[in-house]
C-alpha cells in the first residue's frame, strides 16, 4: 500500500483550495478553481482510476439537477440567456462528479481546506473594514453594501457563519484569542454592512455548535428575544387628543388611519405643510417642492426627519432646525438616527419604517424586506402557470419582466428583481421535476452520524445552504452556487463499502 499522492488528487486539491481561496475575492479565482477540479476528474478517467461515487444518491440528484437545464433547453425561448445560466450552475455538475467519484484523501484534506476558507475570509472581511473606514475618515459617505468590496455583502455575512461554525466545531484552547479576533471582526463586518442575514446566520451557526446542554437555553433566550424584536418593529396603535392647530394658529392634519412611525413617532400626525413651505425656502436653497440629493421628495423626508426628532412638522419646527439638521435633510436623510446611530441599529428603523409603511399601504420599492414579498407573489404566480416543467432554463429574466407587468406590480422598475428565494426560483425555472431533483440534494447531503468534526461541521453547512436558499437566490450566482455546492459535498463524502467493510470486521472479532 502506498501514501503517494496522485496526479489527480493533486489538481483536484489545487481546484479546491484555489476555489474555496477566492470565494470572498474573486469570481475569476473560483473559475480557475473549477477548472482544476474538472480536469482532475478527466485525467481519473483517461487514466481508469475513478472509483465508484462515496454517496450515489447524492451525485445522482445533482447531475440530474444540472441535466435538467440542459433539457430545459429545449423550450426555452431565450437561449443566450439559457447558455449563460448553464455556465453558472457548471459547479452542480463538475464539483460532485470529481468529488465523489475521483479517488482522493478527503479525511486527511477536508480540516486543511476549512483552515484555508476561514483564513481567506477572515481576511477579506478585515481588509473590506479596513478599507470601509478608511473611507469614512477621509470624509466619504458609504452605503451599507459598499463595505464589502469584493462580493455581495450578504454572501459575505453567510460565509462568515459558516466559517464561525467550523471553528466552533474545530476549537482549540490554544487558538483562543485568535476564534477571538474572528468573532470580533464577523461581528464588526455584519453590524458595518447592516447584514440582518449575516447576523441571523452568525447565531445559527453559533447554536448549532453548542453542546445539547447549552442549546435548549440559548434557543429560549433568542425566541423570547425574537418576539420582543418583532414587538419593537411593530407600530404602535393611534394618537389620540391630538391638538386642532400649531403655535402660530394654523390648523394641523392628522392621518389617524395611518401607523407609519419614525424613532417611535407618527408621521402622518401634527401636519402643517403651509406653515413648513415657506420656512423651509427661508433656510434652504432647495425647493420645498423639490428632490433632496438622494432623489426624493424633499418635503417628504424634511416630515420624516422632523418626526424622528418628536417634533410636529409646522412652522415653528422647520424655524428652529439647525443648519446641521438641513443639511442632513438636503442630503436625504429621514431620521435623526443616521446621525448618531450606525450598522444594525439603522437596520432596524429601516425594519420599524418598512412595516409601517407595508400596512398603510405604500409602495414597498427599496424596502428589502417588504418588496419581498412582492418578488415571492409573482414568483408564485410565474410557477402556477409553467408548473409541471418550468418556464425553461433561460426564461426566468424573461417570465418575471412580463409578469410584473401583467400584475402590475407597484415596484419602481429598478426594483423588480427575482424571487430571492432559490426553492421557488427552481420551481419556476425547472418546473416539479426542477424543485423535487433540488430537494432530493438535500435530502441526500444529510448527515446522521455526528460522531466526528467533519460530520458536525457538515451539519452546520448543511443549515447554512438550506437557510440562505430561503432568503436569497443563493445558486444564481458563481460565489454563491460554488459556495454552496463544495459546501454540500465536501462533508457529504461517506461510503457505505467502508462503514459495512468495518461493520464486518468488528463482528467478526466479535
Amino acid at each position: 500500500m502506498t501514501n503517494s499522492v496522485s496526479t489527480s488528487e493533486k489538481i483536484l486539491l489545487s481546484g479546491l483550495f484555489i476555489s474555496v481561496a477566492s470565494l470572498a475575492w474573486s469570481p475569476f479565482g473560483t473559475s480557475v478553481g473549477m477548472g482544476f477540479i474538472a480536469l482532475s476528474w478527466f485525467i481519473s478517467l483517461f487514466t481508469r482510476q475513478l472509483i465508484s461515487p462515496t454517496n450515489k444518491f447524492l451525485l445522482a440528484s445533482m447531475v440530474g439537477l444540472f441535466a435538467w437545464h440542459i433539457v430545459g433547453l429545449l423550450w426555452t425561448d431565450n437561449i443566450p440567456e439559457g447558455l449563460a445560466t448553464l455556465q453558472i450552475k457548471l459547479p452542480l455538475f463538475i464539483v460532485p462528479m470529481s468529488l465523489l467519484t475521483v479517488k482522493w484523501n478527503s479525511k486527511l484534506w477536508i480540516e486543511r481546506i476549512l483552515q484555508v476558507f476561514v483564513i481567506s475570509i477572515f481576511f477579506a472581511a478585515s481588509a473590506g473594514l479596513f478599507i470601509g473606514f478608511y473611507k469614512t475618515q477621509s470624509g466619504v459617505s458609504l452605503q451599507p453594501s459598499q463595505w464589502s468590496p469584493f462580493i455581495s455583502h450578504i454572501r459575505m455575512g453567510i460565509l462568515l457563519a459558516l466559517g464561525w461554525g467550523g471553528i466552533l466545531v474545530y476549537k482549540s484552547d490554544k487558538y483562543r484569542f485568535l476564534i477571538l479576533i474572528y468573532a470580533i471582526v464577523a461581528g464588526v463586518y455584519v453590524w458595518q454592512t447592516q447584514s440582518v442575514t449575516g447576523a441571523g446566520m452568525l447565531f445559527i451557526t453559533t447554536v448549532l455548535s453548542l453542546q445539547n446542554k447549552w442549546r435548549f437555553s440559548v434557543v429560549t433566550i433568542s425566541i423570547v428575544s425574537g418576539f420582543w424584536l418583532m414587538w419593537t418593529i411593530i407600530p404602535g396603535p393611534p394618537l389620540t387628543s391630538l391638538p386642532s392647530h400649531t403655535t402660530w394658529g394654523a390648523p394641523y392634519t392628522h392621518h389617524m388611519d395611518r401607523v407609519l412611525e419614525e424613532n417611535g413617532n407618527k408621521v402622518w400626525s401634527y401636519l402643517a405643510w403651509d406653515e413648513m413651505r415657506p420656512e423651509w425656502n427661508s433656510k434652504s436653497e432647495i425647493d420645498f417642492d423639490s428632490k433632496d440629493f438622494k432623489g426624493q421628495d424633499i418635503q417628504y423626508t424634511l416630515m420624516r426627519y422632523l418626526t424622528s426628532m418628536g417634533e410636529p412638522k409646522d412652522g415653528l419646527a422647520v424655524k428652529n432646525l439647525r443648519l446641521k439638521d438641513v443639511l442632513a435633510i438636503e442630503s436625504g436623510n429621514t431620521s435623526i438616527n443616521q446621525e448618531i446611530s450606525s450598522g444594525l441599529s439603522l437596520r432596524l428603523d429601516e425594519l420599524r419604517f418598512e412595516v409601517g409603511n407595508f400596512i398603510d399601504g405604500g409602495n414597498p420599492s427599496g424596502n428589502s424586506v417588504t418588496q419581498r414579498w412582492e418578488y415571492f407573489k409573482v414568483g408564485l404566480y410565474i410557477a402556477k402557470e409553467n408548473l409541471l416543467f418550468g418556464v425553461g432554463t433561460g426564461d426566468l429574466p424573461d417570465a418575471f419582466h412580463r409578469a410584473y407587468a401583467e400584475l402590475d406590480t407597484r415596484l419602481f422598475p429598478q426594483f423588480r428583481h427575482r424571487t430571492h428565494n432559490q426553492f421557488l426560483a427552481w420551481l419556476i425555472a425547472g418546473g416539479i421535476i426542477g424543485l423535487l431533483l433540488f430537494v432530493l440534494t438535500f435530502i441526500f447531503s444529510w448527515q446522521k452520524d455526528l460522531s466526528t468534526k467533519t460530520n458536525k461541521t457538515g451539519r452546520i453547512a448543511w443549515w447554512v445552504v438550506v437557510i440562505s436558499c430561503l432568503a436569497e437566490d443563493t445558486f444564481e450566482t458563481q460565489a454563491g452556487i460554488t459556495f454552496a455546492v463544495i459546501a454540500i459535498v465536501l462533508f457529504s463524502l461517506y461510503d457505505r463499502r467502508v462503514q459495512s467493510f468495518s461493520s464486518g470486521k468488528r463482528r467478526a472479532a466479535g
